[in-house]
């Protein structure tokens, strides 16, 4: 809960201390003046400004603050500059008083600097009362432990959510904008429900303070809801990335994986069982039999003598062979680099056709919207006319057209986003297929390498003398030896991966049964009467406060989808007068309290409506208002700043019982000499 219990503003001029100083009481306050040009709102911009809510008056600082803060203070006919001013501001949440101290004017101290007392007004200067400063409206200032609004939200014993962005990031829900739904100002409030509220980049900021208010549980649903959309996207990021490694180390050893798990997915324990490496373009060439058989050839090397004159016919024999394999690559090479050119064409060519189909697609469209407004332009197409002949449109060159049915324009959108999915998939298909004969180019120009350097050891090796060390056995010992490490590390590598995509499992197990854990519906149960409430006193007191813009308030509805006022589905304030969309106002801002003192919500069970009777609101309706004002006095403050302009409005508040209300009346200027 927050309550006021005194306000002190200090105002030093050239003539001395001018200020306010008054209590407040709980239940019903009136800041009344005989007119409107006493002060009445520089005392509740006060408030505003002690608890660094000036957002919602329009501004930041003291610049939204009147004249009477930072310029002059009039004194009759006498006009004196301000000096000085400051203000002081007791409040309780229930359980402990603390006093709010914020400079308006002052050198050497900036208005966002805040002073705590933690103590009532009366004992801030004693020794042992401990004081804080904090920074308000500044970077952080909503959640750092020096944050004045940080420390505020702890003091009312809120816990505010974190809700989307309009950039898509999260946010603590600002306390500028939950009350701006409980103080409506005389300037900017009465416009519209939450018309004063500073834009602060929150994502639906009415409906979620609306949710919060009343304390839905569909804040915290959706915000699980987001949590675990972005946990879903982090484990298939991270699985879609484990597959691009093992697809990245596979084509730089020549080799691909079966059996790997291609979307996240609950793995069987002994899953690596079914995953297979294979060497090359053969689904049988296994890599653990790979490497066997490179271990027995490097053995069989080891045990020929190297040296030329042993096994010269041998040589010859395999450079002409290694010639040959290398030839035989070129033109893989060649084939390859000819599909590939292929694949471009055929790409491109559909990416054509795909653009022409986007374009008729949104001609389509326009054509249909227009139509389905009921367009009057003399466009005959739009009515499937040809313009030249006034005939039926008939998309065919066919003989006795009569006996087809040809598509109409919705028809047609239909084909043509068939098509457009079609030629999609094409698309991705020849990309796919690029992306395969760049890999298979890739693997064969580094076998073309390892079989130049081959063929290049073999010719030393023919030219060499007799009893030389062949050349070409110790090479191909050599790239043996190096082929055998790099697929043994590659093995390893593969295991490792495998091994995280093992752990990727587990997290997919858990994050299934927490999306199986959350509401199968928007709202609970509890949610639904929530609602039901707050629509049921929202109707109670547009009953009440004479609200007669609609024939029945049976009409009236709040929207499960923004949570606020609609009839027969449409904004409330459309069909509203002026009169009674002050009477809305104040309805929506009743209900809301009313419905979190029932519901037990997180509204703070105060009010503030300055200048409550716009638009020359009957008296009759604004002593019901007050009336359901009073009903509240043990369970909330309210403050009214009014002007006793005529009798009706003073025999209202005279009629009241002296017990339900505590009247701060300003006779001339809010702001008197001391």
């Amino acid at each position: 809960m927050l309550q006021v219990n005194r306000l002190k503003i200090i105002i030093n001029t050239d003539n001395g201390e001018y200020g306010f100083d008054e209590e407040f009481s709980r239940g019903l306050n009136f800041i009344a003046s005989p007119n409107n040009t006493c002060g009445k709102s520089s005392v509740i911009a006060g408030i505003y400004y002690c608890l660094g809510f000036e957002q919602i008056i329009g501004g930041e600082g003291e610049k939204v603050l009147t004249d009477a803060y930072k310029s002059y203070i009039k004194d009759g006919q006498n006009v004196y500059a301000v000096l000085q001013s400051k203000v002081y501001m007791e409040i309780y949440n229930g359980v402990d008083c603390i006093t709010i101290y914020r400079a308006a004017k002052m050198d050497n101290r900036q208005s966002k600097l805040v002073t705590v007392y933690f103590s009532d007004m009366d004992n801030i200067n004693n020794k042992d009362t401990e004081l804080e400063d904090m920074y308000v409206l500044s970077k952080n200032a909503a959640v750092h432990e020096k944050g004045f609004h940080a420390f505020l939200e702890k003091f009312l014993g809120l816990s505010l959510p974190i809700v989307p962005t309009s950039d898509d990031k999260e946010r603590k829900l600002y306390l500028q904008l939950l009350f701006s739904a409980m103080f409506i100002e005389q300037k900017r409030g009465w416009a519209d429900l939450f018309s004063a509220m500073p834009y602060l980049g929150i994502k639906e900021a009415k409906k979620r303070i609306v949710e919060y208010l009343i304390g839905l549980e569909t804040i915290t649903n959706e915000r699980n809801k987001n949590e675990l959309a972005y946990e879903e996207k982090c484990i298939k990021d991270k699985w879609k990335n484990v597959l691009s490694a093992i697809y990245t180390e596979s084509n730089r050893v020549c080799c691909k994986v079966q059996g790997l798990p291609l979307q996240a997915e609950i793995l069987d324990e002994g899953f690596q069982n079914g995953v297979h490496l294979v060497k090359g373009t053969e689904d049988n060439n296994l890599v653990e039999i790979y490497i066997k058989q490179l271990k027995d050839e490097y053995k069989s090397l080891s045990a020929v003598t190297p040296k030329i004159v042993d096994n010269y016919d041998e040589i010859e024999e395999e450079l002409g062979k290694t010639q040959e394999c290398i030839e035989e690559m070129y033109r893989q090479q060649a084939e390859i680099r000819r599909q590939f050119s292929i694949e471009n064409i055929s790409i491109k060519k559909l990416q054509e056709e795909l653009d022409n189909i986007n374009t008729d697609i949104i001609n389509n469209k326009d054509a249909k919207k227009l139509r389905d407004l009921g367009s009057d332009l003399d466009s005959e197409v739009l009515k499937d006319i040809c313009p030249v002949c006034h005939q039926t449109i008939q998309d065919s060159l066919l003989p006795n057209q009569d006996k087809y049915t040809y598509m109409s324009i919705d028809d047609n959108i239909k084909h043509l986003n068939a098509q457009k999915e079609m030629y999609e998939f094409a698309i991705n298909g020849h990309k796919q297929r690029k992306m395969e004969l760049d890999e298979a180019l890739q693997q064969s120009m580094s076998r073309v390498n390892t079989m130049t350097r081959l063929a290049k050891s073999l010719r030393n090796d023919i030219s060499s003398v007799d009893e030389n060390i062949s050349e070409a056995i110790v090479f191909k010992k050599f790239e043996i030896s190096k082929e055998i490490e790099d697929l043994e590390n590659y093995v390893d590598f593969i295991e490792q991966q495998l091994q995280k995509l093992q752990e990727l499992s587990d997290e997919w197990k858990e994050y299934l049964i927490r999306v199986e854990k959350l509401p199968k519906n928007k709202f609970t149960n509890n949610d639904y009467s929530k609602l039901n409430c707050l629509q049921r006193n929202f109707i109670s007191n547009l009953e009440s406060y004479s609200y007669s813009s609609i024939d029945s308030l049976d009409k009236v509805e709040i929207s499960k989808d923004t949570y606020l006022p609609i009839v027969e589905n449409f904004d409330m304030k459309f069909g509203s007068s002026a009169s009674d969309g002050i009477r809305a106002i104040w309805a929506f801002a009743m209900a809301l309290m009313q419905t979190s003192i029932e519901k037990l919500g997180n509204h703070v069970n105060m009010l503030i409506f300055d200048e409550p009777d716009q638009h020359s609101i009957v008296m009759k309706d604004l002593k019901a208002f007050i009336d359901s004002i009073i009903l509240l006095k043990e369970k909330s403050q309210v403050i009214l700043g009014i002007t006793i302009k005529d009798q009706d409005t003073r025999e209202v508040i005279e009629n009241l019982n002296a017990e339900d209300y505590r009247m701060i009346e300003i006779e001339n200027k809010a702001f008197v000499k001391i």
